[in-house]
């Protein structure tokens, strides 16, 4: 399958990514028990998030890591590193990276006709609205913008149910910035397919 995480990384980034073909995947005992009780589904989504956790740890020289679950569900990464997981119908990825250079890392993967037009006043700004319809394809686009966003909410921290109108994302082209209340970040788009992905990074 193309290889859509690669051209997401920027130097001192790790990343890794499954297209989930039905494949074997095998958890940690001290992963598994954070999803015993759960629908298969939901298992299979974990499972495919950790092993590219554990993929993306490997590059940093951290491959026998045991990647918990913290508070509100967030993954407890090893000591000095940062990193974030996604997943979506079909596929998952990961990205890691040194906490002494990154303060917050976001990956987001969505599957594109989701974000419909009904949704737009909840997720994005006026301005992003009006830039919206102005695109060549505003569903694509939208889909670009809700993953920017999540994408940036998981690198600066943020805590609770997200109000993504409180960030304002700016495309330009293939890349975007993030601005939020008391901050703003960079971030990378790509796209194969109906699939959209994201990745936000938050720098030292």
């Amino acid at each position: 399958m193309t290889d859509l995480i690669s051209r997401l990384l920027v130097p001192g980034l790790s990343g890794a990514e499954i297209w989930d073909e039905g494949q074997a995947v095998t958890l940690h005992p001290h992963e598994s028990v954070h999803v015993a009780r759960s629908a298969e589904k939901r298992r299979r989504e974990f499972a495919l998030g950790r092993a590219c956790a554990r993929a993306a740890l490997a590059g940093l020289g951290h491959g026998d890591a045991v990647i918990a679950k913290g508070d509100e569900g967030v993954a407890v990464w090893p000591a000095g590193i940062v990193g974030s997981i996604t997943h979506t119908k079909g596929y998952a990825a990961a990205i890691a990276g040194q906490s002494s250079d990154f303060a917050g890392l976001g990956i987001d993967a969505e599957r594109t006709g989701g974000v419909t037009p009904e949704l737009w006043p909840r997720l994005f700004t006026p301005a992003e609205q009006e830039m919206l319809r102005a695109q060549l394809d505003p569903q694509l686009s939208a889909t670009f913008c809700f993953c920017a966003k999540e994408a940036s909410y998981k690198a600066w921290g943020l805590k609770g149910a997200p109000v993504f109108r409180d960030i304002e994302i700016a495309l330009e082209s293939w890349n975007f910035v993030a601005t939020g209340p008391a901050a703003s970040l960079e971030g990378r788009l790509v796209q194969e397919g109906d699939l959209v992905l994201v990745a936000a990074w938050n720098l030292r």
